[in-house]
């Protein structure tokens, strides 16, 4: 989804499917009080949902790092921080696997809930890998069993349209999403001890196949990422029609979208 598109967007459509519910969520386990210049990192902060909320709890002489690797959403929360608060957060385009910051920089880690397209075993890598000895790590990320209706539509129509490759592409992006037990293996493979992850199931309603494949959370989630799967642009069209015919098949009422939610909680070894 064009970044320009998406950060109009993102607002009105996609924060009160995706931001609103993790946050939440998230704040559940933030912890109750934080010693005095604790420093954070908050990884993919979009528009700013959770950087509020972590400015909140910031102790006296604490301070906020927050990145993200679209410019035109961080502006938006860079914009949501009061005057008052703006000495003690910092904001910096990055991608949250791939981070500048020095090893041990921090004493917490916090994401609300990251985009799919990062691969979430190099993202606690580099959580883990910024983390200092006993410090804390809160992230939010889908887990197995999210957009499974986008999946299994997509799947079907890629079958009735012979493109076998597509679908062996397509298995390695689910492959992206682990269940509760692989979550907890990735935690304790980075160093993260008395990990715990903690699921809650949400759904997103819409109304109808066109609605569903253009909401700007389906898109940029998820079925951008699948698309970008088969490279002939008219094939690609004739898929994505396909999907709006069986979506609207399979879902006369209206499609319920799942979202498995994980919680992902522990600290460095």
């Amino acid at each position: 989804m064009d970044v320009r598109k998406l950060a109009k967007a993102y607002e009105k459509q996609l924060r009160p499917n995706w931001d609103d519910r993790f946050v939440p969520f998230l704040l559940e386990s933030f912890p109750e009080e934080l010693p005095p210049k604790t420093t954070l990192l908050e990884m993919g902060c979009a528009t700013g949902r959770l950087t509020t909320e972590i400015v909140r709890r910031l102790p006296e002489g604490g301070r906020l790092i927050a990145v993200e690797d679209i410019r035109e959403l961080m502006e938006i929360a860079r914009l949501k921080v009061a005057e008052a608060d703006r000495k003690q957060v910092f904001f910096k385009k990055e991608r949250p696997d791939s981070l500048s910051f020095a090893d041990g920089t921090f004493d917490g880690v916090v994401s609300g809930g990251l985009a799919t397209a990062y691969h979430l075993n190099s993202v606690l890598n580099e959580a883990a890998r910024l983390l200092k000895k006993d410090g804390f790590l809160l992230l939010g990320t889908v887990l197995q069993g999210s957009f499974q209706e986008l999946l299994d539509i997509f799947r079907e129509v890629l079958e009735k349209e012979d493109l076998i490759p597509v679908q062996e592409e397509l298995d390695q992006i689910c492959q992206r999403l682990p269940d509760r037990l692989a979550a907890k293996r990735l935690l304790a493979n980075v160093g993260i001890v008395d990990n715990i992850v903690r699921i809650q199931e949400e759904t997103v309603h819409f109304d109808n196949g066109l609605e569903f494949v253009i909401a700007p959370l389906i898109r940029q989630h998820c079925l951008d990422e699948c698309l970008s799967l088969i490279k002939d642009r008219g094939w690609r069209e004739g898929v994505l029609a396909g999907m709006i015919r069986a979506l609207d098949t399979y879902f006369p009422d209206g499609i319920d979208l799942t979202l498995i939610m994980g919680r992902l909680e522990g600290n460095k070894l």
